[in-house]
């Protein structure tokens, strides 16, 4: 569990003590400006503003106590920024930084709560050579390719202790499975979210070969094994809305996963005809033909897990793969309120120095809101994050040692109170409650 002290520790460390070093090893000459300032005004500024230019900038270099023009703002934006910025990033994400574990009984059964996933900013073609995209049409109206040049972000986000594994920066070609994530092992006897595009079997059987357990969402066309024979799925679902059926199956044309629990429950027409409405809208977008399996399995919430029955209801499972969606919320915080996919300037460089720096104020911002909130479950990392943004010139007091550091952090944690946790609600449970809601053996 990271404390006030550790935080204020990690961030003088980061920006006072490293900044200096990476900026010399890719090779940046101090100017006018300080390794740490730059880095000061950049996260900090675009942090607070993320509108800014370099105007805003300038302005807000004097709370930093620096006096400048924005064309000297203008003038560090530069490849070799980028890449200081980059490697700053990097070096920030190796922080350790977590909470105590969420009062949440259904997610303290397991080590960890994992949950993973990718996001892509599209880039100018200009900088394709550092982040080479997929490709693809012309956007009506504009001569750029939006997809020539993209970036994926990739980030596992521990739903107990708040750590967060990234963000780490990919081409935007690359898929989320090429992420240097693959390389960091899971503490035994956590459990991993994912979305179907991180389906394959090698990888699922070698969580389980290392004590880690997984719940996601079947991918239609995976063979499933049920008693020595093959399982013909529509043939064993339910039919009637909100039956539930558990199969303990094999997983694999040679059964490579053994033991893998099978949940499905049959959902109202409304929900399965909304599943088809986006199923046939990706196949357009990306070209591709109707499969009439995925059509057909619709109607149905199919889960795959290995997690066993004494630790995980049929129930607990769902509210579990709901939680999943916890990653989608912070991605939109990093790109609603913190515009990470957004900018004002035009120049390429300029634009990469602005997403990797504004990546790095979302790191510092998570630390801030795991010190902030994550006692309470039903905290609204949205409402919370909006009113530390508020309080980054408070931070800026800190670091100018206008105040110690850790009061002004301290006084950025104390901000946060009302309307910052998300009420109860008669229909629609949040994930929060309904987690702490779920019922069953896991739990007694």
């Amino acid at each position: 569990m990271s404390s006030i002290p550790q935080v204020s520790r990690a961030l003088r460390t980061l920006f006072e003590e490293e900044a200096g070093p990476l900026a010399r090893q890719v090779g940046l000459r101090e100017r006018t400006l300080r390794f740490h300032e730059i880095a000061y005004l950049l996260v900090l500024g675009w942090w607070h503003r993320p509108q800014a230019g370099p105007s805003a900038l300038a302005r807000f270099g004097g709370s930093l106590g620096l006096t400048i023009k924005k064309q000297e703002v203008d003038c560090h934006f530069t490849a070799l920024t980028a890449e200081w910025l980059l490697a700053l990033l990097r070096r920030a994400v190796q922080v350790l930084v977590c909470a105590k574990g969420v009062s949440l009984p259904l997610l303290q059964q397991f080590t960890a709560v994992l949950v993973e996933d990718g996001s892509t900013i599209s880039l100018p073609s200009a900088l394709q050579a550092v982040w080479r995209g997929c490709g693809g049409s012309r956007p009506s109206g504009t001569r750029e390719a939006r997809t020539e040049a993209a970036l994926k972000v990739t980030v596992r986000f521990d739903l107990l202790g708040g750590r967060l594994h990234g963000p780490h920066l990919q081409a935007g070609r690359q898929h989320e499975l090429r992420s240097v994530l693959r390389e960091e092992q899971m503490p035994r006897g956590s459990l991993w979210l994912a979305d179907l595009g991180y389906w394959t079997l090698a990888w699922l059987r070698s969580l389980s070969q290392q004590g880690v357990y997984f719940l996601l969402r079947y991918k239609p066309g995976i063979v499933l094994w049920y008693e020595q024979q093959r399982l013909d799925l529509l043939e064993v679902l339910p039919r009637q809305v909100g039956e539930r059926l558990e199969l303990l199956v094999e997983v694999g044309a040679s059964k490579a996963i053994k033991g893998v629990r099978l949940l499905a429950e049959r959902v109202p027409e409304a929900v399965a005809t909304a599943r088809q409405e986006r199923y046939r809208e990706y196949a357009r977008s990306h070209q591709k033909p109707l499969n009439p399996l995925v059509l057909e399995l619709t109607q149905w919430t199919l889960i795959v897990t290995n997690v066993p029955v004494r630790l995980l209801s049929h129930e607990q499972a769902f509210a579990l793969l709901r939680a999943r969606w916890q990653i989608e919320l912070l991605f939109k915080l990093w790109k609603q309120q913190a515009l990470l996919d957004e900018w004002t300037g035009t120049k390429p460089w300029r634009i990469l120095c602005e997403v990797y720096a504004k990546l790095l104020a979302m790191v510092i911002q998570h630390w801030v809101l795991l010190l902030a909130c994550w006692d309470d479950p039903h905290r609204s990392l949205l409402g919370v994050a909006e009113v530390v943004r508020d309080q980054v010139p408070v931070l800026v007091q800190g670091v100018m040692r206008h105040l110690p550091l850790q009061r002004a952090l301290r006084l950025m944690v104390g901000s946060v109170h009302g309307e910052c946790s998300i009420p109860a609600r008669s229909t629609r449970l949040s994930t929060s409650r309904l987690l702490q809601c779920a019922a069953g053996p896991g739990l007694t």
